[in-house]
């Protein structure tokens, strides 16, 4: 695929050169030659310009050039320079800013070789400029595809990735409505960007098998996209493929539209961005591991928002950390273990707790408790927790189980938060009662300040006559014994018993004094001796234990009683019947008979 910013920048750069090297020829530097031999065109000898040397040995009056330095990055980002040099015979060198360098260089070396000025001419540089492109070019064998990515936005206009490319698609020779796809999020101002692959046609030289690895590879890039950030980027409707030497042809992707919202990517973001693809790229078996999970997490990003992708997410939470362990913990403990440290681990288990409340919700209709977040905002939580635990789990940080993973950091941390706790190694049911001297001393203090200050003498009677006396001073003193008693430790209701002798005295009512105080001992009701459960049975000759005995079996009364009379019966249910107006009578005489014919 050409690199219409490629050829721009060596345009550019080719006027400066021009005239940097005709001032050097000005200033008194003459370009070597050569004495050729004679051949059969003519006789005598030729003098042939060195010029192709001439450039190369003043090519350091070029460094300064702003248009040198962006020739050198385009070469770069283009990745066109190793085949350009292998093309010409160059060992090209390891690193890739002196490839670019010495490409852009010999690029320059070409256009003039052979020339005894530096004047730029079209046919030259368009030959020179083909050299270049013609690397850019499928080679046999080759299949290349593009495919637009909406949504996508970022400041550089080439990102390499492992077998892919993302590119600004004016920067490149694509067609047309590639170039004017539509933009998710985004101003019509904005670029287009295309990722662009290049795969191996089958061993016959079908298409088949390498349509298969292209749709993989463009599915790979959408997936390290999104599980590196949050955002809405997916594949355009229609992609181009094309062969060596032939023309573009528009294929279908099947892909839908994206979420709303963009995907912006920013310069620092890019060299995270390229560690992470290469993770994916350079580890399928991790890919595989997680392949039930991150279609979850796919088909959750393809939905309209982060509440319709709930279900999904959680789904992929399922498959990576629900099961059996060795803590033996649910899922929001394990989503925090692997997510966070410390406090932030009761966030996230909270979280979680909220987004299965809120799933349960959506399934019956029923309301769940409302919490501190939002449904949007719980959901947009699961989500960057998946994408965490994902990046995690390809990263191979947590290893190939991320259960035992999540299982034996929790372990590692003594079971420190959440339902852990509670479950090991808890000592709750070892806390003692409280002192018995903390319950004398509350009870000395209120007898105490009760004596300093006694209430009036009341006299109290057992049949509860008089008026209460009424006196602020005993009202607030009894009060505060109240408050001291109620700090008093209750002792369990199994050690409380009733004492018999006492739970049938009479309640004693304040009645007001008329002089000295009258006690009164209460005296015992006398207690009768319970009775034989048979002795509660009548000895009445019509009474059993069963049922009672009617004086006469009267059914048969009321069998034998006459019905209800016909005019009562027609009266009560006339009713149900109405009569009309119309006299339905009809005729009885016989039909006739057409007569023969005679």
């Amino acid at each position: 695929m050409r690199d219409l910013h490629l050829r721009h920048t060596l345009k550019q750069l080719a006027k400066d050169a021009s005239a940097v090297f005709a001032e050097i020829v000005d200033g008194g530097q003459e370009i070597p030659y050569e004495i050729a031999e004679s051949d059969e065109s003519s006789a005598f000898c030729q003098y042939r310009p060195l010029s192709a040397k001439f450039v190369r040995d003043n090519a350091t009056e070029l460094r300064e050039l702003e248009t040198f330095r962006e020739a050198t990055e385009t070469m770069r980002r283009s990745d066109v320079a190793a085949t350009y040099l292998e093309e010409a015979g160059i060992t090209p060198p390891a690193d890739a800013v002196e490839r670019a360098t010495l490409a852009v260089t010999y690029f320059l070396a070409r256009l003039w070789d052979g020339c005894s000025d530096f004047e730029i001419d079209e046919d030259r540089f368009s030959a020179a400029l083909g050299e270049v492109e013609e690397c850019a070019e499928p080679e046999a064998g080759e299949v290349e595809a593009i495919v637009p990515l909406i949504g996508f936005t970022a400041p550089t206009s080439r990102i390499e990735l492992p077998g892919a490319a993302i590119v600004r698609a004016d920067t490149v020779d694509v067609p047309p409505e590639a170039a004017r796809s539509e933009r998710a999020g985004g101003g019509e101002w904005e670029p287009t960007f295309v990722i662009s692959a290049r795969i191996e046609l089958d061993a016959d030289g079908g298409l088949s098998g390498a349509g298969e690895r292209v749709a993989a590879t463009f599915e790979r890039v959408v997936t390290t996209l999104r599980l590196y950030k949050g955002g809405g980027v997916g594949l355009g409707p229609h992609g181009w493929v094309r062969v060596a030497g032939d023309r573009w042809r528009r294929i279908a992707t099947g892909a839908g539209r994206p979420r709303t919202g963009g995907y912006k990517l920013t310069e620092d973001e890019i060299p995270a961005l390229r560690d992470l693809a290469r993770s994916v790229s350079v580890h399928p078996k991790r890919v595989s591991r997680l392949r039930r999970a991150l279609l979850r997490f796919e088909s959750g990003l393809d939905r309209r928002g982060a509440v319709d992708a709930l279900n999904d997410h959680l789904l992929g939470l399922r498959f990576l950390l629900e099961g059996e362990g060795p803590a033996g913990v649910g899922l929001p403990m394990r989503a925090a273990a692997l997510a966070a440290d410390g406090d932030q681990r009761t966030e996230i288990k909270r979280t979680v707790e909220q987004a299965i409340a809120l799933e349960r919700e959506l399934w019956s209709g029923e309301p769940a408790s409302a919490g501190p977040a939002s449904p949007s905002e719980v959901s947009t939580g699961i989500e960057r927790l998946l994408r965490a635990i994902l990046r995690r789990g390809l990263s191979g940080e947590l290893g190939s189980d991320l259960r035992s993973a999540a299982d034996e950091l929790l372990l590692a941390d003594g079971l420190a938060i959440g339902e852990g706790a509670a479950a090991r190694g808890s000592t709750s049911e070892w806390e003692l009662g409280a002192d018995p001297d903390d319950a004398e001393r509350v009870s000395a203090e209120a007898f105490e300040r009760f004596e300093a200050d006694p209430e009036p003498e009341i006299r109290v009677t057992r049949d509860g006559e008089g008026e209460p006396v009424k006196s602020d001073a005993g009202a607030s003193l009894r009060a505060e014994i109240e408050v001291l008693e109620d700090e008093l430790p209750v002792a369990p209701e199994s050690e409380v018993a009733e004492d018999p002798a006492t739970a049938s005295w009479p309640i004693a009512t304040a009645t007001p004094a008329a002089g000295p105080t009258q006690r009164v001992e209460p005296e015992p009701e006398p207690v009768s001796e319970p009775a034989g459960w048979l002795e509660e049975v009548d000895e009445g000759p019509k009474v059993t234990m069963d049922f009672p005995r009617r004086d006469r079996d009267n059914h048969i009364e009321e069998l034998s009683k006459p019905p209800m009379e016909r005019e009562e019966v027609k009266a009560r249910v006339q009713y149900l019947f109405p009569r009309t107006e119309t006299d339905w009578t009809v005729g009885r005489g016989e039909p006739r008979r057409p007569a023969k014919a005679g």
